[in-house]
């Protein structure tokens, strides 16, 4: 879906764009997904901003063919088609001779040239996290499939199942194996991590606590103001009040624990703020429910290796199995920039740090630009709008960009902040998540935008939702100013696998 705003968003300032998509049709995740996959928040929050998600109640959580449904009909009502070169992998990029942009490598499809590129991949698209022990099989007789792979019932059907992991892809899996598997499947997991209830004591929605500028200042009081993103005020409070909000998030988890059934081994060792922002994930209460009924089992342990029945833990613990399920990521990969260029943007342990998520430092000199693949918030198809509607401006030139020497000053200081207390994860550049209002008035402010999007009490304690920000699109009246040493003609956009080691999903 970022690729596809970041398309509707340049067309309507003029550009002239292709947008290179490896499937033979939109949809990247919600195309095609492990079985029984869908959207872990309602769906007044994830629809676009300025094209509604009508065919789904409100409050109601979309499933994945709902979502390729939606997807598909955002195409349709912007026209989109026509600019998108479907079953066209991008193997790499090579920087013109003479002039700014790139030569796209398309293998069997030729080459294009382009002024100016962006990488619209999304977060999990690129190359599947496998266990070191996944590639030794032994003599395993089983299959060792990623989470990606599990597209339907058929592969835990009559089967002795191990699901390795315990984020949402895990949990979601070994729920619908549990269906159909021999025995009770088995959730293998490392470490546990807090399950966010859909509704926070049995009552209240979780975006109310997390997505609204009340539940916002509680997260900031706690956990410290957002870099540049939140207001002032925030940062001398959070000194203030950290000894009361260390109190409130303690109330948090042990509610937490009541409705998730999370102790004992299946206690969380990070609090519940610092978890979310590795490992966050929203469920209902099936998983609970069907672990009580011995439908399914958890056990924490790692593999130590594969054994001929099934996976030995290291306490020495063989759990049978026929079909070992890796819901263990993604990782990503910029090999496909040219070695200058991924020097240039100086990808570190913990991901890519970018000036707003989403411009290289060097821009001026790499013509290169991220729309929603460096950056991870809970409401993140509005993320992308924004990241669309913002880059649009910058390349239009009706907004100005700081200074290579003060992005650089920023990243450091975002990096720094996340460091100080973030889990330590290849992802954690580009985490937003409970700081998303914050991040998203900084992205307002930047573009010269009003940051309030609601009325009254509402802007206080309501949940911000994709719709607020309904309006940003192509602002009329705005005017150019010189930002850029030039402005971009042609444009290509790497949508969702059309990268050389993207997955089919």
């Amino acid at each position: 879906v970022a690729g596809l705003q970041m398309a509707r968003a340049l067309l309507a300032y003029g550009f002239e764009i292709t947008v290179f998509e490896a499937a033979p049709k939109v949809g990247g995740v919600w195309r095609e997904n492990y079985h029984s996959y869908g959207v872990q928040v309602p769906k007044q929050l994830y629809e676009f901003p300025d094209f509604p998600f009508d065919a789904v109640k409100w409050g109601d959580y979309p499933t994945g063919q709902e979502t390729q449904t939606y997807v598909e009909a955002y195409v349709d009502h912007f026209k989109l088609e026509p600019y998108i070169k479907f079953n066209t992998t991008v193997l790499a990029l090579t920087e013109r001779k003479g002039q700014k942009g790139y030569v796209f490598d398309l293998g069997e499809s030729g080459s294009e040239e382009f002024d100016f590129a962006i990488i619209a991949t999304g977060m999990y698209s690129q190359v599947p996290n496998m266990p070191s022990w996944a590639g030794t099989k032994g003599d395993f007789t089983g299959e060792i499939i990623h989470s990606s792979q599990y597209l339907d019932q058929s592969a835990a059907s009559g089967k002795h199942v191990v699901v390795i992991g315990c984020g949402k892809s895990a949990i979601d899996i070994v729920v619908d194996a549990s269906e159909v598997a021999k025995t009770s499947p088995t959730l293998l997991f490392r470490s546990a991590h807090w399950c966010t209830p859909r509704l926070i004591a049995g009552l209240i929605p979780f975006q109310y606590i997390f997505l609204s500028r009340f539940g916002q200042a509680l997260v900031t009081w706690y956990k410290g103001a957002w870099p540049a993103g939140a207001p002032c005020i925030h940062t001398i409070l959070s000194w203030l009040l950290f000894p009361l909000m260390w109190i409130a998030f303690r109330i948090v988890e042990f509610l937490f624990k009541i409705q998730r059934g999370q102790w004992g081994s299946y206690a969380p060792k990070l609090d519940v703020v610092a978890d979310f922002y590795g490992y966050a994930h929203v469920l209902d209460t099936t998983f609970l429910s069907k672990w009580r009924q011995a439908k399914l089992q958890g056990k924490q342990g790692t593999v130590k290796r594969l054994v001929k029945n099934g996976v030995e833990t290291e306490l020495g613990e063989v759990i049978e199995a026929d079909v070992v399920i890796c819901a263990t990521g993604w990782n990503k990969t910029y090999d496909y920039l040219p070695a200058q260029v991924q020097q240039s943007l100086n990808v570190q342990s913990d991901g890519l740090h970018l000036h707003r998520h989403c411009i290289p430092a060097k821009v001026r000199d790499i013509s290169l630009a991220f729309c929603g693949s460096e950056v991870a918030t809970i409401s993140n198809i509005a993320t992308y709008a924004l990241h669309a509607e913002y880059i649009s401006r910058m390349l239009k030139g009706v907004m100005a960009l700081p200074s290579e020497s003060e992005m650089r000053y920023e990243c450091d200081k975002m990096r720094a902040w996340k460091r100080s207390w973030m889990p330590e994860t290849s992802s954690r550049a580009s985490l937003v998540l409970l700081h998303q209002t914050h991040y998203h008035d900084q992205l307002l402010r930047d573009m010269g935008l009003p940051e309030a999007r609601k009325c009254c009490l509402s802007e206080l304690f309501c949940p911000y939702h994709p719709m607020d920000y309904n309006g940003i699109m192509k602002q009329e009246g705005a005017h150019n100013i010189d930002i850029m040493d030039w402005i971009p003609l042609r444009l290509a956009v790497a949508a969702r696998s059309s990268l050389v080691n993207g997955s089919d999903v």
